[in-house]
């Protein structure tokens, strides 16, 4: 890759008015939450958590989502080989690079952003391992907008498995092949690795955060946190 001359992050949100514009460099989307519908010269229809999509310089591309969606946009001069086919411009997110998504989230919403030079060098890092085409079920990709909308809900088999149009057994084939684990792994690890997030980059409080990924009690939060960390929460707390 060639250096990069315009590194940025950003958070962004969008409307559901459809708008369209061009700019002269890379722009990836990658949903936090909710999905975008995009139109550009080779693909048209929704991109949600779970991948990204590639918009190369000076092409037009049209665009909406619901206003509670949120995106992490990196505008970079050039991008990994493999991302910018434009026939081609959806790809998938590893699951270390929706962690970091998370970790920006925070990042750019509670602090300056003086780390940019260092999150967008990590950024292409993971983007460089992230794999190219539609990996991700149709059928999965609002489930997962859905999750990562509110981890503090209750997502159970049943409302997942009817929101995707599925039946149980089936619903849980078809995520773990989408997501390359079970549906209990999923939501554990994306609960575990925001808190995580949380009290590395943040002063929020530990019950605030485990009420804000689902647990009402402190002690079960923190006895999960320990078991899937290997240390309790109040080892990662930023002083």
């Amino acid at each position: 890759m060639n250096s990069l001359l315009i590194p940025s992050l950003s958070i962004r949100s969008y409307t559901r008015t459809m708008h369209s514009h061009t700019h002269p460099f890379y722009q990836l989307v990658l949903p936090i939450n909710g999905h975008i519908e995009i139109v550009l010269d080779h693909f048209e229809g929704k991109v949600g958590v779970g991948e990204g999509v590639c918009i190369a310089p000076e092409e037009v591309h049209s665009f909406s989502a619901n206003e509670q969606s949120k995106f992490v946009v990196a505008d970079l001069n050039s991008v990994p080989e493999h991302i910018a086919g434009k026939r081609q411009p959806v790809f998938d997110v590893s699951n270390a690079l929706q962690a970091f998504l998370n970790f920006v989230e925070i990042q750019l919403t509670h602090f300056a952003s003086d780390a940019q030079a260092e999150m967008v060098t990590l950024f292409v890092t993971l983007l460089e391992k992230s794999q190219k085409g539609e990996r991700v079920d149709r059928r999965i990709k609002p489930v997962l907008s859905h999750i990562h909308h509110d981890l503090s809900h209750n997502h159970t088999l049943k409302e997942l498995s009817e929101l995707a149009f599925m039946g149980a057994t089936q619903f849980k084939q078809r995520f773990k092949a989408a997501t390359g684990e079970s549906l209990r792994s999923y939501l554990v690890r994306v609960r575990m690795e925001k808190a995580k997030a949380l009290l590395r980059n943040t002063d929020t409080p530990i019950l605030t955060i485990a009420l804000s990924i689902g647990y009402e009690d402190v002690t079960a939060f923190t006895r999960r946190f320990k078991a899937y960390f290997g240390q309790p929460p109040s080892f990662f707390k930023r002083k």
